[in-house]
């Protein structure tokens, strides 16, 4: 998407309203993959409220994104009960069988590996997301599994 497509496409599917602040986010985050700066300018204008609110709201949901990710996203859960069940040991497990750092993409753009807050899985910990997927009592073998069937 462009950006002088955007502000007729918003136009269409979105009245002005402030109330549709998350919703617009998420919309254009399906459509886009990421939040691009100039598409939180035009999401602000659009809906009346200032670029610093459409930032913050931007920057408080741990699925929207500002930055373009790979074709696949790993993200591990870094909370309490995931990092005292192994989460971190599997974090660094990852990023070796990937050859790169967490918050990292892989050359090829193929996976993106993250931390991210804790995913209330704690019962199920370690817990890893892949593609929006949750996956419970992960191990590096498991995972390396699911990584491997990746695309």
């Amino acid at each position: 998407m462009e950006r002088n497509e955007l502000r007729p496409l918003l136009r269409q599917k979105f009245p002005q309203e402030r109330a549709l602040l998350l919703p617009v986010l998420h919309f254009l985050q399906n459509e886009i993959g990421y939040l691009p700066d100039w598409a939180l300018e035009i999401v602000g204008w659009h809906l009346h409220i200032p670029a610093s609110e459409v930032y913050g709201a931007a920057t408080s949901y741990t699925e929207l994104r500002l930055n373009p990710s790979g074709r696949h996203l790993v993200r591990v859960c870094n909370g309490l009960s995931c990092w005292s069940n192994g989460g971190k040991e599997l974090l660094e497990h990852l990023a070796a069988q990937l050859g790169l750092q967490p918050g990292g993409t892989t050359p090829d753009d193929r996976v993106t590996l993250e931390e991210t807050p804790c995913a209330f899985l704690c019962p199920m910990a370690p817990a890893v997301e892949i593609d929006a997927r949750w996956w419970g009592r992960a191990t590096p073998d498991s995972i390396a599994s699911q990584i491997r069937e990746l695309a």
